[in-house]
């Protein structure tokens, strides 16, 4: 039997959705040399937001982006110490190296803002954070890669997995999970080819061990 909520319980949860709802957090890169020369995330305090990005000589796309409790935990722990909002440091390193692309992260909350861009930083937790902010790109990329070259062209499907692989090795990506319901269908979809199915059972074997 469903266990009763109180109204207190309903009033407390609904002030923590407005408490997360009033802040946002933006994550942009650019980088004109790169083949996806603009990537950007946005997200609430709650983790629902967009993910944005443009391939040179194509079209920009808006994908719908949902970041897990764990990372979004992890993200909001970092502006926390950095004490974002109120900090005048300049994380820029001394040192241009703009080859390297530039990153902007800003940050809003009931009403104040703050934006720094910077292409190298020796703070750790700056680097920490956009080390984060690129995880959660290149998972939702890989992600957006993986289920376009499935419904478009099955064939190429192995050589995606071979980067997800990779990206899962290296710890490239935010969260692993985000991939488990994806796979799961990956793996029954005969439409693939076996070496695609038996990849994404291997990878799903991985992610659980690893939970």
């Amino acid at each position: 039997m469903p266990q009763a909520i109180s109204l207190s319980d309903q009033t407390s949860k609904l002030s923590s959705g407005a408490k997360s709802a009033t802040v946002s957090y933006q994550y942009r890169f650019e980088n004109e040399r790169f083949t996806t020369p603009l990537q950007e995330l946005e997200f609430d305090g709650s983790g629902h937001g967009h993910f944005r990005f443009k391939k040179k000589e194509s079209e920009e796309i808006v994908n719908e982006l949902t970041v897990s409790s764990s990372v979004l935990f992890q993200i909001q722990s970092l502006f926390s110490q950095l004490n974002f909002l109120s900090s005048q440091e300049n994380y820029q390193h001394k040192k241009d190296f703009s080859h390297l692309g530039t990153v902007t992260i800003s940050q809003t909350q009931n009403g104040k803002e703050r934006s720094v861009r910077f292409n190298y930083s020796d703070n750790p937790a700056i680097n920490q954070l956009r080390e984060i902010f690129q995880n959660i790109v290149t998972q939702e990329t890989r992600f957006f890669e993986l289920e376009t070259v499935r419904a478009t062209d099955p064939l190429s499907t192995p050589a995606q997995m071979r980067m997800l692989d990779d990206e899962l090795r290296s710890k490239r990506i935010a969260d692993p999970n985000r991939f488990v319901p994806l796979l799961k269908d990956l793996k029954l979809d005969e439409g693939v080819p076996l070496i695609t199915r038996n990849h994404a059972e291997r990878l799903l074997q991985r992610i659980s061990k690893e939970k």
